[in-house]
């Protein structure tokens, strides 16, 4: 079936307006079982979608994303609507401006219809939100949503949004993605400006787009991306206008493939996702090459033990000194492992990241992407969930790209046999997200994984 780029809502609907009341009518409907939003902008969305439909009417297309809704992650300021990181200390914290992408989402005629529901302070990759209440995953509510976008994820895949603007410092886009049956790209560091948001890294923090389509995906990161001057980590590399390539054939690319550490230890339903996978991208006349990443699996132990911890603790130290107890224990905990990180500790990290740059480097000379399983296993069950397991066990591959600051998309790819999703990922070289998208809707051209609707739509 093919998944062409094409208008950002369906025919069918008519106009903005139309999809923008059906967005916030299953927001409205949904969220009290989902709560994958903390706020709508219901107003202001419907101004805009009038705005739109008057422009279009007048023979005006305002931009890539005209009359598509979007919902953007409670990190990410919105002029006049609070920030508040799933904090309770943030619950005030009004934008006075829009962040970068906000500006970015604006100009190219997205609809924004409010913000999405994450970990507390951006730091967890489950959403059990102890100040706003946990996110739930669509396909079934006793399951989390994963994070630390929990609420971009679930939102997406709830139709409460064509799309939704997430981060990722080591897996918070993909990581929601995988559970909730939808695509997400963490682009290349310095791709898209983080102004306008709350850090918690900001060596590896990026933001970017989620949506059920990787056309949709496209779409939403051709608008965003861009170099902006007033953020440090923003990269002046331009953004070729790739949409017009990507729907070529990808037959003749090298698809890298590392059994080991990426296709062991996996719930057996991923197994065979993942077997079913490769003979679709060998169709496609995709080559896959068996590659060697060393000791890929001291990625997590360097990123998300070692340096993020550290980062985040040194951005919290005064607050949490000020207004510990308004600290979820499950963030506190994290956090304080920053405490105890040295600085040879840290050190030490960098210069593995140093050589793990240094090899991938070799590697992306041979293939032009590489595939692995997103996660090893489907979204746990929020009720006993142990959360020390859970920051071990669900990021256990998402670590691997963000620490070389490369981009990786995760792909819906089946479901197991309980119904809940499961995912592929694309990584590709530095600045390289036009290959990974390709790949991506090259796959869905053959797969209808992402066109399924979650349970929760049929109640």
């Amino acid at each position: 079936m093919s998944d062409a780029v094409s208008p950002p809502f369906p025919s069918s609907l008519g106009s903005a307006l139309q999809e923008t009341r059906r967005a916030l009518d299953r927001i409205e409907r949904l969220n009290p079982s989902i709560n994958a939003m903390i706020c709508t902008t219901a107003e202001p969305a419907l101004r805009t979608a009038e705005a739109l439909d008057r422009a279009a009417a007048a023979g005006e297309w305002r931009g890539l994303l005209h009359g598509m809704t979007v919902s953007v992650k409670d990190n990410v300021d919105v002029a006049g609507v609070p920030t508040t990181a799933a904090s309770v200390i943030l619950k005030d914290n009004v934008a006075r401006t829009n962040a970068f992408v906000v500006d970015r989402l604006v100009r190219n005629g997205a609809v924004i219809v409010g913000k999405a529901n994450l970990h507390e302070w951006v730091f967890g990759p489950t959403s059990q939100s102890q100040h706003f209440g946990p996110v739930r995953n669509p396909w079934n509510t006793g399951h989390i949503a994963g994070g630390s976008s929990g609420g971009s994820g679930a939102s997406v895949a709830a139709g409460m949004c064509v799309a939704s603007i997430g981060s990722d410092t080591a897996g918070s886009i993909r990581l929601p993605a995988s559970f909730n049956g939808v695509a997400g790209l963490r682009p290349t560091v310095g791709r898209i400006s983080t102004s306008g948001s709350l850090p918690v890294s900001p060596p590896f923090d990026t933001l970017g787009p989620l949506a059920r389509r990787v056309s949709d995906v496209a779409r939403v990161f051709a608008a965003i991306a861009g170099h902006d001057p007033n953020d440090p980590m923003s990269a002046e590399v331009p953004v070729p206008n790739f949409l017009a390539q990507l729907n070529e054939p990808v037959r003749g690319l090298r698809l890298g493939i590392q059994r080991r550490w990426f296709y062991e230890d996996l719930d057996p339903d991923i197994a065979a996702a993942m077997e079913r996978a490769l003979d679709v991208f060998r169709s496609l006349g995709v080559e896959l090459v068996d590659i060697d990443l060393g000791d890929v699996e001291n990625a997590q132990q360097m990123l998300t033990f070692t340096m993020i911890p550290a980062d985040a603790m040194r951005l919290h130290r005064d607050r949490i000194a000020q207004r510990e107890a308004d600290y979820g224990a499950d963030v506190l905990m994290r956090m304080r492992l920053g405490e105890n990180v040295s600085g040879e500790q840290y050190a030490a990290a960098m210069r593995w990241m140093e050589r793990w740059r240094h090899r991938l480097r070799g590697v992306f000379q041979r293939v032009d992407a590489i595939l692995s399983p997103t996660t090893p296993a489907t979204a746990p069950a929020a009720q006993g969930l142990d959360f020390a397991q859970a920051i071990r066990r669900i990021p256990r591959f998402s670590c691997a790209w963000p620490i070389a600051g490369i981009p990786s998309l995760a792909v819906p790819c089946g479901f197991s046999g309980d119904g809940l999703p499961l995912s592929l990922e694309l990584a590709a070289g530095w600045y390289n997200e036009p290959t990974v998208l390709r790949l991506g809707h090259a796959y869905q051209t053959l797969t209808d994984h992402h066109l399924r609707a979650a349970p929760v739509l049929h109640a």
